[in-house]
């Protein structure tokens, strides 16, 4: 698993978001919510579950992977609704997806170590 493109993938989704926001075009919330469907999801549901079962760096990074999707997919539904102050407000420095955003990459720095020193 490249946990450096899974960052840079992460943020576009945020960039989308602001993109969105920024046409007032609607998006699919449905898409982004589903944390199982993009590569990180299914890494860490399948060959990260196998190679670290009942790693403790594995659930962390397993649950804030599922909460960025699932607060992404909130902001979704509030760009979606029209309520952009509410979106703005969680994708600010402080705000619940931006903070989300931080400890998944967070927690993808600490896999790629943890994954290269057990590779090495």
């Amino acid at each position: 698993m490249d946990f450096l493109e899974q960052t840079t993938f992460h943020n576009r989704i945020c960039e989308d978001l602001e993109a969105a926001m920024a046409a007032g075009r609607a998006v699919d919330a449905a898409a982004i919510r589903a944390e199982r469907t993009c590569a990180a999801g299914q890494w860490l549901h399948g060959e990260g579950h196998k190679r670290m079962p009942g790693s403790h760096l594995h659930l962390h990074c397993l649950e804030a992977h599922r909460d960025f999707h699932r607060i992404a997919g909130q902001v979704a539904d509030q760009i979606n609704r029209g309520a952009v102050a509410d979106a703005r407000r969680a994708m600010r420095n402080g705000g619940a997806l931006a903070g989300a955003k931080a400890e998944l990459a967070a927690a993808f720095r600490k896999m790629r170590v943890a994954t290269e020193a057990s590779a090495g």
